[in-house]
């Protein structure tokens, strides 16, 4: 069962970033929670110098150890691509007694990028994307595909409509222009939902900021929405 309705007057949300972004990225995702009541802290890293536990570890964690909570207030995150698979190395090792609320993850390529198989044997590749290039793939031995399950009262929203549709020959239908649909299940979500957006613009939509303060509040995504259900393979 999900847990109670969270508490936005005294509750934190997490906002993590992804690859080739900043903090600037997430300040209309900040602002709509914001107007929405939540308290709301970012956080950055360098996403082109810090391999996934490098983020993990000395850009995330001193946030986080770092917040002065109100008694019985909780920590929830909202992460886009590349931040969910930070927070779920993160979340993989964190405190028992750490107040994890609700997550919502947007467009994380859970289980590896198809772009990233495509695009690592090219000498060009760590140069513009970094160590993360090392990590990011589809083999069992990536470490994306090593994070294991997502913590309780996470849900994740993919897109599947891409702008420019680059890269469609490699990633096949259904995908938001860098991450296939099916990319971002993972066991012991939630909710997952489906809308019409792109991988790149998946920050900037309203339909998105609802569904995120949804799920933070309630636990789940709308039907009305979003198209919703766990996919097959989990």
């Amino acid at each position: 069962m999900p847990e109670p309705l969270a508490d936005p007057s005294r509750d934190v949300v997490i906002l993590l970033h992804g690859l080739g972004r900043s903090v600037h990225s997430l300040c209309p995702f900040g602002w709509s929670l914001r107007l929405r009541g939540w308290s709301v802290r970012a956080v950055g890293y360098p996403s082109h110098r810090a391999t996934i536990a490098e983020a993990a570890d000395r850009y995330l964690r001193p946030v986080l150890d770092s917040l002065d909570l109100p008694e019985g207030a909780r920590v929830h995150f909202v992460t886009h691509s590349l931040g969910g698979l930070i927070f779920r190395r993160w979340a993989a090792s964190r405190p028992a007694t750490f107040p994890l609320g609700r997550s919502v993850l947007l467009v994380p390529p859970n289980q590896g990028s198809e772009i990233i198989d495509f695009l690592r044997p090219l000498r060009w590749a760590r140069w513009l994307l970094g160590p993360v290039v090392d990590e990011l793939g589809t083999r069992v031995e990536d470490t994306a595909r090593r994070l294991g399950p997502v913590p309780p009262e996470t849900g994740v929203l993919m897109g599947n409509r891409p702008i420019f549709p680059l890269f469609s020959h490699v990633l096949g239908s259904e995908n938001d222009g860098l991450v296939t649909v099916q990319g971002g299940r993972v066991d012991g979500l939630t909710d997952f939902a489906v809308l019409p957006i792109d991988h790149f613009t998946v920050l900037f939509h309203p339909r998105v900021w609802r569904a995120a303060h949804l799920f933070l509040s309630e636990g789940r995504f709308s039907a009305k929405d979003c198209r919703v259900g766990i996919p097959h393979g989990l």
